[in-house]
């Protein structure tokens, strides 16, 4: 059995394929589905690839992504605060169970300075502590266990 792949990327806006955040305020543009058609012993298929969910700032707020069968593998939601910070993401699986959760805290000049991780059952796996100097630039990131061990330690250095 031959298989001529041809594969075609359609999505519900004129635009196309990966709009930025300014077009996607721009045009006002809700959601973009991405789907596949391929040419499978002579007859086009068409499947779901990815989904996109926007805000009124261009920020994404959920996406699902499907497999090669155009089944959804999984389904990422995500809250933004009032400075379009990303606060919280949420990651589910196909049967909508939730598989992870993130969330982040931000400083006073919007700088990321603490990332959780929980598992599926919403218990702490990790926890990440930036270090942000008087100029806004991360110095340092600190990842803890679940216990609150520390495990691992980043540091920045720049360049003047």
């Amino acid at each position: 059995m031959s298989i001529r792949l041809t594969i075609l990327f359609t999505s519900i806006t004129v635009l196309g394929f990966a709009q930025s955040k300014k077009e996607i305020k721009k045009y006002d543009i809700v959601a973009v589905t991405e789907t596949i058609t391929e040419v499978v012993d002579g007859k086009e298929v068409t499947r779901n690839d990815s989904y996109k969910k926007f805000d009124k700032d261009g920020n994404v707020l959920e996406e699902a992504n499907y497999d090669k069968t155009g089944k959804l593998k999984e389904r990422i939601v995500r809250i933004f605060d009032r400075f379009d910070n990303k606060t919280q993401e949420i990651t589910f699986d196909a049967t909508n169970r939730q598989a992870k959760r993130e969330t982040y805290k931000f400083n006073e000049m919007g700088e990321k300075t603490e990332e959780l991780e929980y598992n599926d059952k919403n218990v702490l796996v990790s926890k990440s502590l930036y270090v942000i100097d008087r100029r806004g630039l991360k110095t340092e990131k600190k990842v803890y266990d679940s216990k609150g061990k520390l495990i691992q330690t980043k540091k920045y250095r720049y360049d003047d």
